[in-house]
């Protein structure tokens, strides 16, 4: 069964026609009438296509790495932004510098948009450190791939990246991952997905310190602004100190957020108040 993200997008082999029922007379027929449009040899694009993928198959390849994931749900963070594509081994185009390569075998591109494996052995090769665990992270989450798969894939990498791998943790946003990541890298002892009474928090630090992270979707829905504030009144009143911080503050203010967060850390904030022992 051919994969439904492909339909969606338009852009198609014609082997995948092929699989459809096409025959090359009706391939011709389409392409003379405007219903298909020839990319180049052997691929054809509806013309209401995603104009990203078009690119990628004219210019010689395919979407991967980042931009595979994300067409395929995952959250891939903003330092990934941008058009990954991989190029097909026997394309003889112009060359480019930009084209992503996954760690181990990289295979004959047969689709306008990679799978998840080959898309993942690519980011672990053009993300960062902070890339490789949040998309992980993203897999995780929205069940695109197990904690196996993701070691299985990874077993080319070199031994440093293979080893990022035992930093994911649970998240169920991938602010929330960059957040645990950078406090962690400061020493913090930062717990994530942490039930308290009938509530699950984002972060844990210590004792008592609650970092909610809030995406860029929430900032325009009164109704999350309304639950929010309640969940944070009533941790307040069982005597945690609540930090709620936005998508834009984590991903363009971290800086001030992170001495923010060590100030409140350096006077103890995190820590249960002690019991004093009466005589």
């Amino acid at each position: 069964m051919l994969d439904p993200l492909l339909l969606r997008l338009g852009v198609l082999s014609t082997a995948q026609l092929a699989a459809l029922g096409w025959s090359k007379h009706e391939r011709d027929v389409a392409a003379r009438h405007g219903r298909l449009v020839p990319l180049r040899v052997g691929w054809f694009a509806r013309p209401d296509a995603d104009e990203a993928v078009v690119a990628a198959v004219r210019d010689g390849g395919c979407l991967s790495c980042a931009s595979a994931l994300r067409m395929r749900g995952a959250w891939v963070p903003p330092s990934l932004d941008g058009e990954h594509r991989r190029r097909a081994t026997h394309h003889r185009g112009p060359s480019r510098r930009s084209w992503c390569r996954p760690y181990g075998i990289s295979p004959p591109v047969v689709a306008a948009v990679d799978d998840v494996d080959v898309a993942f052995r690519c980011v672990l090769r053009c993300g960062s450190a902070e890339d490789v665990v949040v998309v992980g992270d993203a897999l995780l989450h929205h069940r695109l791939a197990t904690r196996d798969q993701l070691e299985r894939w990874s077993t080319p990498a070199p031994q440093r990246v293979r080893t990022l791998l035992d930093r994911l943790d649970d998240a169920e946003s991938g602010l929330e991952s960059i957040v645990r990541l950078r406090l962690r890298a400061l020493g913090v002892t930062v717990r994530a997905q942490v039930w308290i009474g009938t509530r699950r928090v984002d972060l844990l630090v210590g004792e008592r310190l609650v970092v909610e992270c809030d995406g860029a979707e929430h900032h325009g829905v009164w109704q999350a602004h309304e639950a929010d504030r309640a969940r944070d009144r009533a941790l307040t009143a069982l005597g945690f100190v609540v930090v709620r911080l936005t998508y834009r503050q984590i991903l363009d203010d971290w800086p001030v957020v992170e001495q923010d967060l060590l100030a409140i850390i350096r006077r103890g904030e995190h820590r249960a108040p002690r019991r004093r022992d009466h005589a």
